[in-house]
Order: C-alpha cells, then sequence, then structure tokens
C-alpha cells in the first residue's frame, strides 16, 4: 500500500455516464497528491446468482467499458496524470468496489454519487456508497454529482 503523502493510488469507480469536467473537478479535490496514479474502475453488474462471472459471456460489455476508460484515460495522460483502466465482473457494483480495493492497496476511492433517494424511495434503495463506506480498508472520499 502506498503511504507517501507525494504519491498515491486512487480508485474511481466510472459508471455508465461520466464527463472529462467531473473527472476534472474530482482530481481537482484529490489535488494533494503531487504524483498520483489514477486507477479508473468499471464494474460490469451480474446480479443473477444463476449467471456465471466468467469474463466470456460479457466480452462486448468488457470492450465498450474498456473504450469509455481509455477515451478517458487518453485525456487524462495527456493532462500529465499516470493512468491505468480495470473492468470487473460483479454481482453488485459495490462488490467489485469493495473487491478492488481492498485486494489492490489503494490509498483512496473517489465515489461520484448521484443525488440521495428522497422519502419511501431511500428506504428501498440501496447505497453503494454506504457499502463500500463500510467494508474499505482505505479512505473514501465522496461527492455528489451536482456537488461537482
Amino acid at each position: 500500500m502506498t503511504t507517501s503523502a507525494e504519491t498515491a493510488k486512487i480508485l474511481i469507480p466510472v459508471g455508465d455516464i461520466v464527463s472529462k469536467e467531473l473527472i476534472t473537478k474530482a482530481l481537482h479535490l484529490l489535488s494533494t497528491f503531487k504524483s498520483p496514479l489514477i486507477v479508473l474502475f468499471h464494474v460490469i453488474e451480474v446480479p443473477s446468482r444463476t449467471a456465471t462471472l466468467e469474463t466470456e459471456p460479457y466480452e462486448a460489455q468488457i470492450k465498450s467499458a474498456e473504450k469509455r476508460l481509455v477515451d478517458l484515460s487518453t485525456w487524462l495522460t495527456e493532462q500529465g496524470l499516470e493512468v491505468r483502466i480495470k473492468v470487473a465482473i460483479a454481482r453488485y457494483i459495490a462488490e467489485g468496489i469493495i473487491d478492488e480495493v481492498n485486494r489492490d492497496g489503494y490509498l483512496v476511492v473517489f465515489l461520484m454519487k448521484r443525488k440521495m433517494a428522497k422519502g419511501w424511495k431511500r428506504l428501498f434503495t440501496r447505497s453503494v456508497s454506504e457499502r463500500v463506506i463500510r467494508s474499505a480498508n482505505c479512505l473514501v472520499m465522496i461527492a455528489t454529482l451536482d456537488q461537482l
């Protein structure tokens, strides 16, 4: 695990919709790290217990996610950042993020969250952020997309 204040391994889970502007604002919040290694991460969710977690049936989805991440990674690399990309398959998005964070020694995971559910919906929705906060063995930073 990276412990230096000069370098940090930062995981940024990327959903289906993300823009360069949002990533830039997110990285601005993490600008205290002088030379971070940014890992752009996408989880392909396969919630069915009967579906396989082998990658073969999901090759088209993996390639599509990798293409989006490569485009974003190229742009960030042009901005002078060290960037890697990863795509994973998991039963739930939170499970995929937690597995990656706890396995690969990250200093920070930065979650960009949509608006919180209101009223009764809030009681019945599962919060990815809450699950990651409870199970990750590193610092979890969260910003709602409307704050960025």
